[in-house]
């Protein structure tokens, strides 16, 4: 299931819709928080991994899922979704081995609000298998 790597990292017409529906502080407030979600939430998966914790490691990626999608940002919603999905099944081996990509992904989205990336490196020594 790799269908995240076809989204677009920010959908059009979502981000157009919320920019109709919502004052520009206001949507300028949420995109700041979310880009603050993202780092903290990778840093959480990254932990979790490291430490070897599947409900950690859900956790982070469900609650970076429901943020990315409700606020088009498809790519990493839906490959938050998939290693959701690797978290259920206790698959972090999995996870591991997606990291650099999640890390990418992450990257590609703050690149989209403005920003430069996360804090730490790509293939973080914190989840190496």
């Amino acid at each position: 299931m790799t269908a995240w790597r076809q989204a677009p990292v920010v959908a059009d017409a979502v981000a157009a819709e919320l920019a109709r529906d919502l004052d520009p502080e206001d949507l300028s407030q949420i995109l700041d928080a979310f880009r603050v979600d993202i780092g903290s939430r990778a840093g959480e998966l990254a932990m979790a991994l490291a430490g070897g914790h599947v409900e950690p490691a859900q956790r982070a990626v469900h609650s970076l899922k429901g943020a990315a999608l409700n606020l088009g940002f498809f790519r990493l919603g839906q490959m938050c979704a998939h290693l959701q999905q690797l978290a259920q099944t206790g698959d972090l081996a999995a996870i591991v081995v997606l990291w650099p990509e999640f890390a990418a992904t992450c990257n590609d989205s703050l690149g989209r609000l403005g920003h430069s990336g996360l804090a730490f490196e790509i293939d973080s020594s914190i989840v190496r298998p």
